[in-house]
């Protein structure tokens, strides 16, 4: 199926979108993560250090594991669905840490976010998908730089 320029245009754009929000919400609870687990009882500064290095640390673990085979799947059914699928599970997974009574289950959420994740690949994918091929080079950029601003912008904003 061909893209117009305009639709392949929006479609770039949409991926840029998407990796800024995924990433944002991701980095958005960096700044005050050890405040947290010190409310969820941890007084030991090192056993604070400790679970909030871990648990910032599990997610892109995981997902280094697990975006392959997304991966995989999205060239089976589509990057968009899956990038939908994957910005889901961040929404739902980053709220149930509000309701987390010990370090492990933030981490052991933290992981399982990394499980659904993978998003960074697919929104590349789908940028270039979107377009011709000549034009892959400024569209994966375009992605690339929501990718790199969501983090920069997300522990400003925590």
């Amino acid at each position: 199926m061909e893209l117009s320029e305009a639709q392949g245009r929006r479609n770039v754009l949409v991926s840029a979108a998407a990796a800024f929000t995924g990433f944002t919400g991701f980095t958005i609870v960096m700044p005050f993560l050890p405040l947290y687990i010190q409310q969820l009882g941890v007084e030991d500064t090192a056993q604070v250090a400790m679970w909030a290095g871990l648990s910032l640390a599990a997610t892109p673990a995981v997902t280094a594991v697990s975006a392959p085979l997304w991966g995989r799947v999205g060239d089976r059914y589509g990057s968009k669905v899956l990038v939908l699928r994957s910005l889901t599970a961040f929404v739902l997974t980053k709220g149930a840490m509000a309701f987390v009574t010990a370090p492990w289950q933030l981490f052991g959420l933290r992981a399982l976010l990394g499980v659904f994740a993978g998003y960074g690949a697919l929104t590349v994918s789908m940028a270039a998908e979107s377009v011709p091929r000549e034009d892959m080079p400024r569209a994966i950029g375009i992605v690339q730089m929501g990718q790199r601003l969501g983090p920069a912008v997300g522990p400003l904003i925590g």
